[in-house]
């Protein structure tokens, strides 16, 4: 693990950094909240096509390397009791979203091909806190503006016209057209997809 910032005491580090897997970012009950600073969701299919891209090629290896795509760079909020985890995401949503985006086509694909299992552990274990009610059932929560468009690919609702929409149906397109099945481009994505993690300390200014 890579570490920054000094330690004022015993419990408390302004900032910490480790590389890890995908998977460990957003399995368990969490939520990565985008707070209403960050600009809305603009990637473009430049950003799709690359991402789209390495994924495709790892999953055509028959022993997929890691593949580093970038930081994600979140900070607790103050804990509750009880209920669900939360993080302001400061850097990284807009690749975060994506991947969810995926995700949830990688589900839907999995239904279509009568893998219920596989479409259900996605759907309960990397999409949304399964026991959670409210905004809480959502793993990823944006901004305002593309709140109703995520939540609706989310909840297989009618998805409406936004730069999300336009994700999804790029994705879609290439998942469709794609050789690999649903099992190999989900494993890329939780097992060799590298991310530093970067979670700011209480003092730190996002």
């Amino acid at each position: 693990m890579i570490c920054f910032g000094q330690k004022k005491d015993k419990n408390i580090t302004t900032m910490h950094a480790k590389e890890t897997r995908l998977q460990e970012i957003i399995e368990g009950t969490k939520q990565y909240v985008i707070p209403l600073f960050q600009r809305p969701y603009s990637w473009t299919s430049k950003e799709w096509s690359i991402l789209w891209k390495d994924i495709a090629e790892l999953a055509e290896m028959e022993n997929p390397r890691t593949h580093f795509m970038g930081s994600v760079v979140n900070m607790p909020t103050t804990s509750v009791p009880h209920g669900v985890s939360k993080f302001l995401l400061i850097d990284g949503q807009q690749r975060l979203t994506t991947i969810f985006i995926i995700l949830a086509l990688l589900r839907n694909k999995a239904r279509n091909d009568g893998n219920n299992k596989l479409a259900d552990k996605i759907h309960n274990t990397l999409l949304v806190n399964q026991y959670e009610e409210g905004l809480d059932y959502y793993k990823l929560l944006p901004t305002q503006d593309d709140r109703k468009p995520f939540m609706n690919i989310i909840n297989l609702e009618n998805i409406s016209d936004s730069k999300i929409n336009e994700a999804y149906l790029f994705f879609e397109k290439k998942i469709k057209n794609s050789l690999c099945s649903s099992e190999k481009i989900l494993k890329i994505l939780t097992d060799n997809l590298s991310i530093v993690s970067i979670v700011l300390g209480s003092d730190d200014n996002p």
